[in-house]
C-alpha cells in the first residue's frame, strides 16, 4: 500500500512538473509567437507598395524595379509602355501616379492641375507615398509629412504635417498618418467623419482610405472603420478577422487574410467588392482561397498579387484597368494576355 501510495506521489510529481513545464512553454513561446503574427500584419501591409489601383488605370513594380501601367492613359497616368527606374513604391490617384524611388526621391505622372504630380518629380528622403484623388502626400524619413496638390478641404496643406509617423494614407478629400503608438491622426474633409481632428486612438498597424470613408487594420487582424458606409463599405462596428492588409476603393473595401484570400466589402456594382469573395457569381460563399500577397481598390476596381507574381483582376474594365482572361475572349481584346506577359510581378517588400 505504501508503495503504491510512493507511485502515485511520484506520477503527480511528474505530471505537476510537465503542467509546469507546458506553462513555461506558454510564457516563453506565445509571445514569440505573437509577436511573429505581428510582423507579418506589418509585413504585409507593406506589400501593397508593389501594386497601385487609381480612378481607371492600374500600375505594379516589376522584378527589375520598373513600373508597368495599364488602364486609362489619357494624362500619361499608366504608359502601356511601363516606366524604366529604380522604384520600390507606387501608388496611383483619380488620373494620376506617383512613385517612390530607392533613393528617397519622387517620380510623378498624369494630371497635375492642382500640383498633385510635379513632372519635373519631388526631391527628398521619402519612405512612403500615398495619392488621393487630386492631391499626393509623402512620409519623410523623419516622420513628418509633405503635401501636394488640392487643398480645398485641407487634405494636403502645402507646410505639410509634423509629427513621429510610420505611415500615410490618402481618400478623395482627406488624409491620415499612423502614428508610432499605433493611434491614427486624420485631416481634410469630415463631414462624414472619415477624418476626425482629434484623430483616432488604437494600436493599429497599417490605415487605407476611401471616397469618404476610412479603414484601419488593428494588431490582432480586426479592421476599424469610421465614415460614409451606404454600400457597406465601412462597417462602424469593425469587421472580425484575421487579417493582414487592407485597402479602400471609392465605395468598397478589401482585406487579405492571413490565410491568403481576400475578403470585400461595399459597393459591387461593377462586381469590384463580390461579398462571397473573388470573382464574381461562381464564388462559394466562404469566398476564394488564394495565395495573395498584397491588394489594391480603385475607384471601381480592384487588384491582387498572388505570391508567385502573377495578378487578379475584378471590377470595373472600361479603360481595360481590369482585364481578365473571359473579357480578352469576350471582347476580342489582348488586355490580360498583355498584362500577363509582365509576369511575375514584384513580391518582396523593400524597407526604406
Amino acid at each position: 500500500m505504501d508503495m503504491e501510495s510512493d507511485i502515485n506521489d511520484a506520477d503527480k510529481l511528474r505530471d505537476d512538473a510537465i503542467d509546469v513545464w507546458r506553462q513555461w512553454l506558454v510564457v516563453v513561446h506565445k509571445p514569440r509567437r505573437i509577436e511573429q503574427i505581428k510582423v507579418l500584419r506589418i509585413s504585409m501591409a507593406r506589400a501593397n507598395a508593389n501594386l497601385a489601383a487609381g480612378g481607371d488605370h492600374s500600375l505594379a513594380l516589376r522584378r527589375n524595379r520598373s513600373i508597368a501601367g495599364w488602364g486609362r492613359n489619357d494624362d500619361g497616368q499608366a504608359p502601356p509602355d511601363g516606366i524604366p527606374g529604380d522604384f520600390v513604391a507606387i501608388t496611383a490617384g483619380h488620373n494620376h501616379a506617383v512613385a517612390l524611388r530607392r533613393d528617397g526621391s519622387i517620380a510623378c505622372f498624369g494630371y497635375n492641375e492642382y500640383g498633385q504630380a510635379p513632372p519635373d518629380g519631388i526631391p527628398g528622403d521619402f519612405v512612403a507615398i500615398a495619392a488621393g484623388y487630386d492631391h499626393t502626400v509623402a512620409l519623410r524619413r523623419d516622420g513628418s509629412i509633405a503635401c501636394f496638390g488640392y487643398n480645398h478641404y485641407g487634405q494636403a496643406p502645402p507646410d505639410g504635417i509634423p509629427g513621429d509617423f510610420v505611415a500615410i494614407a490618402a481618400g478623395d478629400t482627406h488624409s491620415l498618418a499612423l502614428r508610432v503608438d499605433g493611434s491614427v491622426a486624420c485631416w481634410g474633409r469630415n463631414d462624414d467623419g472619415q477624418a476626425p481632428p482629434d484623430g483616432i486612438p488604437g494600436d493599429f498597424v497599417a490605415i487605407a482610405a476611401g471616397y469618404s470613408n476610412t479603414v484601419a487594420l488593428r494588431r490582432d487582424g480586426s479592421i476599424a472603420c469610421w465614415g460614409v458606409n451606404n454600400y457597406g463599405q465601412a462597417p462602424p462596428d469593425g469587421i472580425p478577422g484575421d487579417f493582414v492588409a487592407i485597402a479602400a476603393g471609392a465605395f468598397h473595401s478589401l482585406a487579405l487574410r492571413r490565410d491568403g484570400s481576400v475578403a470585400c466589402f461595399g459597393y459591387d456594382g461593377y462586381g469590384e467588392a463580390p461579398p462571397d469573395g473573388i470573382p464574381g457569381d461562381e464564388a462559394p460563399p466562404d469566398g476564394i482561397p488564394g495565395d495573395f500577397v498584397a491588394i489594391a481598390a480603385g475607384e471601381f476596381h480592384s487588384l491582387a498579387l498572388r505570391r508567385d507574381g502573377s495578378i487578379a483582376c475584378w471590377g470595373d474594365n472600361e479603360y481595360g484597368q481590369a482585364p481578365t482572361p473571359e473579357d480578352d475572349e469576350e471582347d476580342e481584346v489582348d488586355d490580360y494576355a498583355t498584362l500577363s506577359a509582365n509576369f511575375p510581378f514584384m513580391t518582396d517588400v523593400h524597407i526604406m
